[in-house]
Order: C-alpha cells, then structure tokens, then sequence
C-alpha cells in the first residue's frame, strides 16, 4: 500500500468518526425535539436503563427536564434560563404525574422521592434547576 493510499484511508476513517461522534448525536437531538409529545414519551422510556431517569432536553433559553420513574411514570420541570440558573417555570410540579395521560395525582411518598431524586441530580449536574417558590 502507498503513502498516499494509507493517507487516504486514515483521512477516511477520520471523516466517518468525525461524523458518527458530532454530527449524527446532532441530528439526532434536533429530531427529538420535533417529534410529537407520545413520541417523546415513548423514547424516553426505552432510554431508561434505571428505575429512575433524568432527560434535559434543551432549546437555547428555555427547555423541560424530565424525571422518569420505574419506565412508567414522567414528571416535566419545564426551565427557562435566568441569569444562568435553570428556573421551573411550573408552580407546583408536585400536584399530578404529566404521564400517564390520566395524570393521576402523586403520594407523599411520591412528592419526597421526586424531591430527593432532582436533589440527587442537581449535586452531579453543573447547572442546576431551581423551583419557584
């Protein structure tokens, strides 16, 4: 094989990582935005490897971050960015489950696990979510 021909293929295999690491996760990110909500819901439960699954899903200033649970039940902290802190813009997202579509309502035991999970999250994130008060 020649140099030029070793060169060829090292540029070669370059491009394909290049594009397999940065581009596709890209596209990727952007399509799941677009997608309509069950759509959303339904990749988010096959993502989840644990009983318990965060997801931040930004748009530039504003996103949602979701908290799955035991591949079932998803809670939705929609954020805005205020002086680069991530602030809930959801009153009380404590109230109802936003999946399953009955939305049924959440136990005590529910509310202090959720409270303790997004604690757990926002002591390994670098920007955290804060709720209104």
């Amino acid at each position: 094989m020649s140099s030029a021909q070793l060169v060829a293929l090292i540029a070669a295999v370059a491009v394909i990582i290049l594009l397999g690491v940065i581009v596709l996760p890209l596209i990727n990110k952007r399509q799941f935005r677009r997608m309509p909500y069950d759509q959303q819901i339904r990749i988010l439960m096959k993502q989840a490897k644990k009983l318990v699954f965060f997801k931040n899903v930004s748009n530039g200033t504003t996103g949602t971050l979701f908290y799955v649970k035991n591949k079932r039940k998803i809670l939705i902290y929609p954020w805005q960015l205020v002086d680069g802190k991530m602030l809930c813009t959801k009153k009380n997202p404590y109230t109802n489950w936003d999946y399953p579509e009955e939305q049924p309502a959440m136990t005590e035991d529910e509310i202090k696990q959720a409270v303790a999970e997004l604690d757990k999250f926002n002591e390994k994130s670098l920007v955290k979510l804060y709720l209104q008060d």
